[in-house]
């Protein structure tokens, strides 16, 4: 039958392996895929011809397998003055009998003296590691797999997106800014403003694309950065009504400006819109 209940008594024997592996693998979306657990299928190289598999769990064609416990595998010796690439899989397979099972299997690759190349696996096949041979030393085992999150740490992941996400950004009155879910904010721009004298002065105020929330009597909640490139204006203060709970304008003063001409006052503004 096309269209079945899997997890459900019907009164016969009615769930297959390939049932479950094609649930499986709509659940995990690979087929076939190494999952978060253990050690993570760890591999050690005891010496150049033994390996140590660790504990984990894995799919192969959608089919769950795992390894309770280290699993010790023998890697061929290699030859003085070649090189060659093995690999270690997790290998399928089925008899006549409709008998499954999933082993790991050291696939040897080819000698060469050139670049090693890793050895043909197929589909039945989840390749783990590979181990390069340079002469009679084995060197330092490649992983060959990313695990799959677990969807405990995924959830935990997003929650933690949805604690803070942008819900606005774009340009207004010359800003750039941005509005986070949480209440924060920024806005930069640049403002071509024109030094008319020397010394030391306090410049125009710039109105802000939006009103800015704070603490009214204290620095906490907001802050202003602004800088210049040119020697029109060496040293620049920012400022703001540190008094007040909103900010809708800053500002800031130039010291030392010892000639005239324009020059573009960059202002960065942090703080909360909410």
């Amino acid at each position: 039958m096309a269209f079945e209940i899997v997890d459900g008594m019907t009164g016969t024997k009615h769930i297959s392996s390939d049932d479950l592996a094609a649930l499986n693998t709509a659940t995990v979306g690979k087929a076939s895929c190494v999952l978060k657990y253990g050690n993570d299928f760890s591999l050690t190289m005891a010496s150049a011809n033994a390996a140590t598999l660790g504990t984990g769990v894995g799919m192969v064609g959608g089919k769950r397998f795992w390894n309770q416990a280290p699993v010790q595998l023998v890697v061929e010796t290699g030859a003085q003055g070649q090189k060659r690439n093995d690999l270690v899989v997790a290998r399928y397979a089925k008899t006549s009998a409709g008998i499954e099972s999933i082993m790991p299997v050291v696939v040897k690759g080819t000698p060469t003296t050139g670049t090693p190349a890793d050895p043909a696996v197929t589909a039945n096949d989840l390749k783990l590691w590979r181990v390069p041979l340079d002469g009679i030393n084995a060197g330092t085992p490649v992983r060959l797999f990313e695990p799959v999150i677990p969807l405990a740490t995924l959830g935990d992941s997003v929650s933690q997106l949805k604690k803070d996400y942008v819900v606005e950004q774009g340009v207004k009155s010359g800003w750039q800014y941005v509005k986070w879910a949480s209440g924060r904010a920024e806005c930069s721009r640049a403002v071509k403003t024109a030094i008319t004298k020397t010394g030391n002065y306090w410049l125009p105020e710039v109105s802000l694309p939006f009103t800015f929330k704070k603490t009214a009597n204290s620095y906490d909640r907001f802050s202003v950065f602004v800088s210049s490139s040119d020697y029109f204006a060496p040293v620049l203060y920012g400022e703001y009504p540190t008094s007040k709970s909103v900010v809708n304008t800053v500002c800031c003063a130039v010291e030392n400006a010892s000639e005239k001409g324009t020059t573009a006052i960059n202002y960065l503004v942090r703080g909360y819109w909410k």
